[in-house]
């Protein structure tokens, strides 16, 4: 089976897709992104394009799109950040949503089983911190690489741009630590749900963000389906 974890934004979205086994353990690992700097044309996963290349947004955005829904083709579970509002964005918010928006329905009308965690329940899962910043969502990855923490299969980034900035972060290396991240909280749920794990044997930050009720799961996100047709 394959899973996959997506960060999405109009410009460089950030694509992780695992293949695990029966015990929802990875078994195989790909990353995918985009980048508008010509010297990261050659890394690998990453595609380079161009705004010159595009008569205008909507063939940018359609571009994107189908890139991002050919590389989850054969994923069965997908997990996306759910929309964050901050203050500042203005018309973004409305563009992220018509592009974000296209990409989920397409992945629904697939058959896809989606989940979408708020980015602070998705940290949370990922770094112990809800509020955690580009440099802190970076840092666990690596410890989580030193400890070989999904034994032998690692998420390599060092290739990757440096992540330096912890608020704004580094493109394309962060929007695919991101997607890591999206698709790491969804393998755990997949375990919790399929009995591979236990909820009672998880640290206390994983547990209060399953079984934490909220308006948008009022029965825990634990309880709470996938959507799909």
């Amino acid at each position: 089976m394959k899973i996959a974890g997506l960060d999405l934004s109009v410009t460089s979205s950030g694509v992780v897709i695992e293949e695990v086994d029966d015990k929802f353990d990875i078994i195989g690992i790909e990353r995918h992104g985009f980048t508008t700097v010509q010297k990261n044309a050659i890394l690998n996963g990453i595609e380079y394009y161009s705004y010159d290349d595009y008569r205008n947004t909507y063939q940018r955005y359609a571009h994107l799109q189908t890139k991002i829904l050919e590389w989850c083709k054969d994923c069965e579970y997908i997990s996306v950040e759910a929309y964050a509002i901050s203050k500042g964005q203005g018309g973004r918010v409305f563009d992220l949503a018509e592009y974000e928006g296209y990409i989920k329905q397409e992945l629904f009308r697939q058959g896809k089983k989606l989940r979408f965690y708020p980015p602070n329940q998705n940290k949370k899962l990922f770094s112990e911190y809800g509020n955690a910043d580009k440099i802190r969502m970076k840092n666990a990855l690596v410890e989580k690489n030193e400890k070989k923490s999904y034994g032998n299969i690692l998420l390599n980034i060092s290739d990757l741009p440096p992540v330096l900035d912890g608020k704004k972060g580094k493109a394309p290396t962060s929007d695919i630590i991101d997607a890591f991240s999206l698709a790491e909280s969804l393998r755990l749920e997949l375990k919790l749900k399929f009995g591979i794990e236990k909820i009672d044997d998880q640290p206390k930050f994983i547990k209060e963000v399953f079984l934490t009720t909220t308006q948008e799961h009022p029965l825990g996100l634990l309880n709470t389906d996938f959507i799909y047709k």
